[in-house]
Order: structure tokens, then sequence, then C-alpha cells
């Protein structure tokens, strides 16, 4: 294959059935020409990723890399060392990309080589929804919402590679993504506020569609809470100039969230079980497809609590993040 102009990276562990989905999506972009890639990397996935991706090796654009499972940061900068293309757009493995999405990102790079383009959020069209759901489509407008208004300014929480595209001399002259985040969360934003101290050019651009097909369980986005909790003490100590601004900082008004943080933070908590109760009734309301601010709201309370018993394991003096293995279900939020 030719230089190519841009090269989607996709990393994936264990989404065997929406790849089905997803990558189509991206083989089937229209008006990039030849001069465009799609890197799949596995990251040591066991639920026969790899023998699907095989199957449609024959599609000239595909490729495809494997390796042990060593999280999202690594595989992100694997398949980036591996790239042909002067743009990297990474795009998370559940993303479903609109039919131009490569044309749009080419289009806004134009001849520049040291830029970021953020793309719009959202979920997919046809999925069942619940309050979980609900809640990330509540982030993904506000999020929209800011980076839209004239003259904002990015917070270093602004930033999702989920879908973004940026020139790959600058990503790999900033050292790629710090692969000490090798659990969920952390990774982009480390990267986001590298990039906003180099004074970098950063657009985002409505009109580059990516939706999201999340099937997270409840437990799963309970499970990630506490990896933001773990990610957000390394955070604190690679950046000190942002511990304030983490939910670290503490100062939740809210007596029940104060609550919660005291349960996270708690050796012994005798109020476990009814938190354990409260996990498994949000979990049949989220299958049963519930709605309501009741929901969310205890939702936020089972984050809350799960987000300082991850704070209070990263702290522990046998917690090495550096040698955690990742098991990622892909971007979720």
């Amino acid at each position: 294959m030719s230089q190519a102009r841009l090269s989607v990276v996709v990393p994936t562990f264990n989404r065997r059935s929406i790849l089905q989905r997803t990558i189509p999506a991206l083989l089937k972009q229209r008006d990039v020409g030849a001069e465009f890639e799609v890197i799949v990397v596995v990251d040591g996935s066991t639920d026969g990723t790899l023998a699907l991706l095989n199957e449609m090796g024959s599609a000239p654009r595909l490729r495809i890399i494997a390796q042990k499972n060593r999280g999202l940061a690594a595989a992100r900068n694997r398949g980036a060392a591996a790239a042909r293309g002067e743009i990297i757009l990474f795009l998370d493995d559940d993303m479903m990309a609109g039919p131009d999405l490569a044309a749009v990102h080419v289009a806004e790079h134009g001849t520049a080589s040291d830029m970021v383009v953020l793309g719009a959020l959202g979920l997919a069209e046809g999925l069942r929804r619940s309050f979980l759901k609900e809640g990330v489509e509540a982030w993904s407008r506000d999020m929209e919402r800011r980076l839209s208004a004239p003259g904002y300014r990015l917070r270093f929480d602004d930033w999702s590679f989920g879908h973004a595209s940026i020139g790959r001399g600058l990503f790999l002259g900033l050292g790629g993504f710090d692969e000490r985040f090798v659990a969920y969360g952390n990774e982009d934003y480390d990267l986001g506020w590298r990039l906003s101290q180099r004074g970098v050019e950063i657009r985002f651009v409505s009109r580059a569609v990516a939706r999201q097909i999340y099937d997270k369980s409840f437990l799963s986005w309970l499970r990630d809470m506490g990896c933001v909790g773990r990610a957000d003490v390394v955070m604190a100590a690679k950046h000190p100039e942002l511990a304030s601004s983490l939910r670290l900082a503490g100062g939740e008004t809210h007596r029940l969230k104060r609550l919660a943080r005291w349960s996270g933070l708690a050796s012994l908590d005798p109020l476990a079980p009814a938190w354990t109760a409260l996990a498994g009734t949000l979990t049949v309301a989220e299958l049963l497809s519930l709605r309501g601010p009741l929901l969310s709201h205890a939702q936020s309370l089972m984050g809350e609590r799960a987000y300082w018993r991850g704070v209070r394991n990263a702290r522990r003096p046998a917690f090495l993040p550096e040698a955690r293995v990742m098991k990622w279900p892909g971007r979720a939020l």
C-alpha cells in the first residue's frame, strides 16, 4: 500500500459482536480514495475477535495487529506506531462511523500536521434505553454544547480520544499515551493536557459523526468508576497542578455524597450490605430499561462510592499501576 493520508486506529478487547457492525462501516467510507487504512489492534481478546477479523482480512484497507492484553493506552500506541498515515484517527471499537467520517477528518486537517480534531459523540440509534444510557447521552450532549461554544477553552477533562484525530508526527513526538494508565480512565485526559500545554490547535467538528453502541451493564459501569478513582491518583501524582480539579479534591456538599465518600474510603464499611443490595437493584432496573431521576440519583451515589473505593485501593502500598493489566470492554463513560 502506498503512503496513506489517514490511518484509523481501533483498539479492541473482547468486542467481537460489536466489531461485526463497526468495522464494515469503516471499510465502506466514501470520498477518501485509496490513501486510507484501518488498523485494528486486538489487545489479548479471547472471544474469537481475531478469527472474525481474519475473515475480513482480504479487505485491502484492513490491517490486524494482535498483542497480549496490555490496556487501552498501549493498544492505541501500538496502532499509531504501525500507522502509515500522516493523520491518525483514534476510534473506539464500539463507535459506528458515519459514511463520510474519514473524509471529514482529512478535510479538517488540510495540510496541517500539528493539530487535533475532536469529533461528535453520542449514542447510536436503536439501542435499548435505560437510566444508564440516558446518563451517557446527557454527558455527550453537554460535551458537544461546551465544545461548540465560540471561544470556549478546553478543560483537561474535555478530551476524549474515543473519537479524535491527530497528526502522527505530533502524537509520536509527545510520546503517545502514557501506558501507566493501564485501567479505564485518564489516558486521554493526560495526553490532552500535554497537548494543551504545548499550545496545539484543537478543533471540534460536529459534522464528524460517530455514534457509540453502548452495551455496558451497570456492574461494568460501576467497575469503571473504581478504575477512575485509581486513575485519578496516578493523574494527581503526574500532574500536581491538576490535583485541585480532580474529584480527589473532595468538596462534596450533598450529605449523601459525603456518606458515599466515607463509605468508599472506609477500611471496614458497615454499610457494605446496603450498597450491595442497591447495586443489585440497579442492575435489574437497567436490564428492565427503567428510567427516571430516582434511579439516576442512586446511580450517582453508587458511582461516588465506587470512585472512592478505587482511590482507597490505589493508595495502598501494594498498588502498582504500571504492573497491572487492564481488562477493558471498550470506551464507555
